[in-house]
């Protein structure tokens, strides 16, 4: 008899293999490119991750349902309705010029935050990786209640404007 048993797919750690970055303009969210999100001009590219907490990036996503009921038909029929993308950020602050977050994301301020996953953070942008665009526009950052051995923190939540790409492939 043949071997059926299913083999275990190898994941990634997430130890280090993550970016998530605001990208001020971008010139096409659904196409984006590898150049764009490797900018080094000042404020072009704002890299987040290092400087939000562990348990601080918060990206949960609703897809209401549509329901259907047909005459005599036992089962009711559903379909994928509104998605709902709810996005914050708790980050370490200083309350200083160094608060590259605080400072790039004031309230009002519109965007694109791009998450990259299963790459080592250090990696640059190139064609062919995946990348998820979430267009925002930043509410305001408040402080959270100072705890006794851990570092100062603001939480902020990131208001989705428009359509969100899903694991969308750079481009050159």
């Amino acid at each position: 008899m043949a071997d059926i048993t299913e083999k275990v797919l190898a994941g990634v750690v997430s130890n280090g293999n993550g970016r998530v970055v605001f990208v001020k303009t971008l010139a096409d969210p659904s196409k984006p490119k590898a150049t764009e999100l490797n900018l080094t001009t000042a404020g072009a590219v704002v890299p987040l991750t290092y400087a939000i907490t562990g348990d601080g990036y918060t990206h949960n996503v609703t897809i209401n349902k549509v329901t259907s009921d047909r005459l005599t038909l036992p089962t009711q029929l559903q379909y994928d309705g509104t998605e709902v993308d709810d996005l914050s950020i708790k980050y370490a602050y200083t309350n200083t010029e160094g608060d590259i977050v605080r400072l790039a994301l004031k309230r009002g301020t519109t965007g694109y935050i791009v998450e990259r996953w299963a790459v080592p953070n250090g990696t640059e942008y190139a064609a062919g990786q995946i990348v998820t665009v979430i267009p925002i526009t930043a509410s305001v950052s408040l402080p959270d209640a100072p705890v006794t051995n851990q570092e100062l923190t603001r939480t902020q939540a990131l208001n989705v404007s428009g359509a969100v790409v899903r694991d969308v492939t750079l481009v050159a």
